[in-house]
């Protein structure tokens, strides 16, 4: 992700934090779904991705980010959400704490019979 260097990344990062995919429950950031965010005297140009190219709820998201945005940067700014529906998503641009999130499992019953069968075997 790029960012101008003028101070007010941190804040638009802080506003994006505040927007969460509503069907994860997970904010866009850490879900890596921020592609790029660019900064010029007031003008903020934010793409985004979306976890399937196909997501009904791009558009919501979009513009949920830039009244976030918006009502953090104030009337200095004009935010601009556009929504890269041709942008690959993948769980290693989300945050560590998000990928152990959505890790895969062991199915515990699996687990005890496993180990109920080593330790009929290790019996006979």
């Amino acid at each position: 992700m790029t960012y101008a260097k003028d101070g007010i990344e941190a804040e638009i990062l802080a506003a994006l934090r505040e927007v969460d995919d509503p069907e994860l429950g997970v904010n866009i950031v850490d879900l890596g779904l921020v592609i790029s965010c660019d900064i010029a005297p007031g003008d903020i140009a934010i793409r985004l991705m979306m976890t399937t190219p196909t997501c009904p709820l791009g558009g919501l998201i979009a513009e949920t980010a830039a009244a976030a945005v918006g009502r953090r940067l104030g009337s200095d700014y004009t935010v601009h959400v556009r929504v890269e529906r041709d942008a690959q998503w993948s769980p290693d641009v989300a945050s560590p704490d998000v990928r152990a999130r959505f890790a895969p499992r062991p199915f515990w019953p699996l687990s005890a019979a496993k180990a109920w069968l080593a330790r009929l075997a290790g019996a006979s």
